[in-house]
């Protein structure tokens, strides 16, 4: 059995599908609140509703699993706090698998995780890393970029109603991306690949800017214009937010992290390893999401 953290979020939806059609038996652990749980489960899929601040509920969701990935994450959710998720819950999931028995954990990171990384984020990403690489388990920490899918979805969602596309800050900056489809193969390979054990890996799809995602997406919409979010619009959001939006002033902080250049990575010397993973960019994304409306 593979636990799957965080299976109906957006990663967690690509990758479980993925794993039983390799044969895996899979259980679901997610709250159920931020992305709607299941009625039913497919052949081989467990559901399990939990929070990762119940020490109960992530013992019972462990509980017979040789497998755990950790997908959860609490920045993109307007309810959730990264400190509560991303650090806690994951450390706190982490020990529950390690005590049950568990052999693998393949965590979820992302670019830029450090004990005294610019935001709070990947500070917590650091401390569940570390957590990972403390256990007694086989592990695989995935460093991601940004979502490609995630980011677009952000972009595009006043251009049906406004005609408008979000860019935030100058567009200008470098940021690697990571297509879901591209994690979510990575991570199958991960629980079973010798050459991805006890291993951080910076995993990416595509290095663009923010002006060459809007450029994409009004090309293929055949309408409608770019509204620019000013860096300085996203300083004051960063402080001001705070109080009524933790989650507005998060992404406001990221993204004025985005705008030094820090998003953007070299993600070809972990593509050249494992030069059968299908590299998903742009245009694919775009034309995916086209065909799924």
């Amino acid at each position: 059995m593979i636990l799957v953290v965080g299976g109906t979020g957006r990663l967690g939806r690509a990758l479980v599908p993925l794993l039983v059609e390799a044969g895996h038996r899979v259980r679901v652990m997610a709250r159920g609140s931020s992305q709607p749980f299941p009625d039913t489960a497919d052949d081989g899929v467990e559901l399990l509703r939990g929070d990762l601040a119940s020490e109960a509920d992530c013992r019972e969701a462990v509980s017979g699993c040789t497998a755990v990935v950790f997908a959860a994450s609490g920045f993109g959710i307007k309810d959730s706090d990264p400190r509560t998720v991303d650090r806690d819950g994951a450390i706190r999931l982490v020990r529950a698998a390690d005590a049950a028995g568990a052999e693998r954990i393949v965590m979820m990171s992302m670019h830029g995780a450090a004990p005294d990384a610019p935001i709070e984020y990947l500070r917590c990403k650091a401390a569940a890393e570390e957590a990972v690489r403390n256990s007694g388990m086989v592990w695989t920490v995935i460093r991601m970029g940004a979502l490609l899918e995630q980011r677009l979805e952000t972009m595009t969602a006043p251009l049906e109603s406004k005609g408008k596309v979000l860019v935030f800050g100058s567009g200008s900056a470098p940021v690697t991306f990571t297509a879901v489809q591209d994690a979510a193969t990575l991570v199958v390979r991960a629980l079973s690949d010798p050459a991805l054990e006890n291993r951080v890996l910076e995993w990416g799809s595509q290095t663009l800017t923010a002006n060459e995602l809007a450029e994409a997406v009004l090309s293929r919409a055949g309408h409608g214009s770019v509204q620019r979010i000013p860096v300085a619009a996203e300083r004051v959001l960063s402080v001001a937010a705070k109080p009524f939006s933790p989650f507005l002033a998060r992404v406001a902080r990221a993204g004025i992290l985005e705008e030094t250049g820090a998003a953007g990575f070299q993600w070809a010397p972990a593509r050249a390893e494992f030069p059968d993973v299908p590299v998903t960019g742009l245009q694919q994304v775009l034309e995916t999401a086209v065909q799924g409306r």
